[in-house]
């Protein structure tokens, strides 16, 4: 067999074993405020659920429910909260296809990433754990982040809630999770099982990563009560040999020290060492677009994408942060400095970002234009998700030539764009202090429909420029 033709074997069956099982993909990012130029925690995530997926980007308003009622979420029964912030969300659009996704559409059971009113941002990444687990007993982790999104006015409040859930519950369909957490005073990582889990608070002076493994060792500062003893009487830890740590009595052997994990890790902080202290939202765009170009592990798109089986398979091949996998991305400011509806705002990219450009979402508003929210999955011109997706499948067929002169095209406008942020924000913050609060909010909701808009309209020239002739 011709080794094109055995690579292009091994990376089907890779993905055809890797998508029901795991899903190594997503990214993120958490940096303290001590390390960016605007003094604000940063949560940056890269969502990353399959080449079928298809996403949006919506917002649910502020709800209120009466004493006594019920919330059935997948796959449980809970209180209901008297009131339910409101938030953004980012997640799957109905019907789609993609890593741990459900044929059957119910409540609860769609959103992957958000930001809520009281500015909590949150994110999930997939690891690999030794712990049982649950299918379809406990609660399922697209409504612990929705809850999380609903009912956690801070991050130290997201941790309390995940922890709560899983203690009394369990967590359904996936042994080990990840989530991600940041408000404008604090950020916390949470590393999770089916019964068990560990948290830890981000330092001020600290840049920390995950891809799809835990990272917690013995630096949680909150745990499961029975953390250790789970652990020893199931043979994942003997007392006295070495301390306790999550990851290596948790993780699942062999998947916490892997090059495809590591190796986006390492590469994450090698770009961001030298802007340390200065870090803006245009360093993680850099990051969260980049395949290694410059170097030797350059790795261009592939027909199929290049999961975990495939990469240690082959050593020519590297996964990089970018993959044309990617649902969303997004890069989120918290500045404590500031109100919250002001302070807190998300840059957004649908789709790859290498191919998408990212506008600002600010957590006091609650309008885009209906193509990024549209709930059906169906392909439809009039959608956003559709333009950024059919540009990145054109983009790339010719990759070499567009790829430069689009990503230039992104930047240049991201750096316009910051220059009537800074303007807008100003103008805000002053309304805001004079008491024009709903002045202010107006202001910045007509800036983020009209980032939105124009970003899509540059998008739609964009994939006429490059979409190749019908018939070819």
């Amino acid at each position: 067999m011709q080794r094109s033709t055995w690579l292009v074997s091994l990376l089907l069956a890779a993905a055809t074993l890797a998508i029901p099982r795991a899903g190594d993909a997503c990214t993120t990012i958490l940096i303290g405020a001590e390390l960016t130029r605007e003094r604000a925690i940063i949560h940056a995530h890269n969502e990353e659920m399959g080449a079928k997926a298809v996403g949006r980007l919506w917002h649910r308003k502020r709800a209120h429910a009466d004493p006594g009622t019920k919330l059935s979420v997948p796959y449980v029964e809970l209180a209901a909260a008297p009131t339910s912030l409101a938030y953004w969300a980012s997640g799957n659009a109905e019907q789609a296809s993609g890593l741990g996704t459900s044929e059957v559409t119910r409540p609860y059971d769609s959103i992957l990433v958000g930001l809520n009113q009281a500015g909590v941002a949150m994110g999930c990444n997939w690891a690999h754990s030794r712990e049982e687990n649950l299918k379809e007993r406990g609660v399922r982790r697209y409504a612990i982040r929705q809850l999380i999104l609903e009912r956690a006015a801070t991050a130290r409040q997201g941790v309390q809630l995940i922890g709560d859930l899983i203690d009394e519950h369990g967590q359904a369909d996936w042994g080990g999770l990840v989530y991600l957490l940041a408000d404008p005073n604090e950020a916390w990582v949470i590393e999770t099982t089916t019964h068990h889990w560990a948290a830890r608070k981000i330092h001020d002076d600290e840049i920390w990563v995950t891809a799809n493994r835990f990272r917690i060792g013995d630096d949680y500062d909150l745990a499961s009560t029975d953390l250790v003893s789970y652990a020893t009487d199931k043979g994942w830890y003997t007392p006295g040999d070495v301390p306790f740590r999550f990851d290596r009595a948790y993780g699942r052997p062999g998947k916490m020290n892997d090059p495809y994990d590591i190796m986006r890790e390492q590469r994450v902080l090698e770009l961001l060492r030298p802007k340390r202290g200065q870090i803006v939202a245009a360093d993680i765009m850099q990051v969260f677009r980049d395949r290694y170009e410059g170097t030797p592990m350059f790795t261009p798109p592939q027909a199929v994408e290049i999961w975990r089986k495939a990469v240690n398979a082959d050593p020519k091949l590297h996964r990089p942060i970018n993959t044309n996998i990617t649902q969303s991305s997004s890069i989120t400011l918290l500045r404590k400095d500031m109100p919250v509806e002001l302070g807190a705002v998300m840059h957004y990219a649908m789709a790859t970002p290498s191919y998408s450009g990212y506008f600002p979402v600010y957590a006091g508003v609650s309008t885009l234009p209906d193509a990024y929210s549209q709930i059906s999955a169906a392909k439809d011109p009039g959608s956003a998700w559709w333009v950024f997706r059919n540009l990145q499948q054109a983009g790339d067929k010719r990759y070499t030539e567009a790829q430069p002169k689009i990503r230039a095209l992104w930047q240049a406008r991201h750096r316009a764009q910051e220059r009537e942020r800074a303007k807008i924000e100003k103008r805000a913050l002053a309304l805001w202090k004079r008491g024009s609060q709903q002045e202010a909010l107006a202001l910045s909701a007509r800036f983020t429909l009209t980032q939105a808009a124009e970003t899509l309209e540059l998008a739609r020239e964009l994939l006429k420029q490059y979409r190749p002739p019908k018939g070819q």
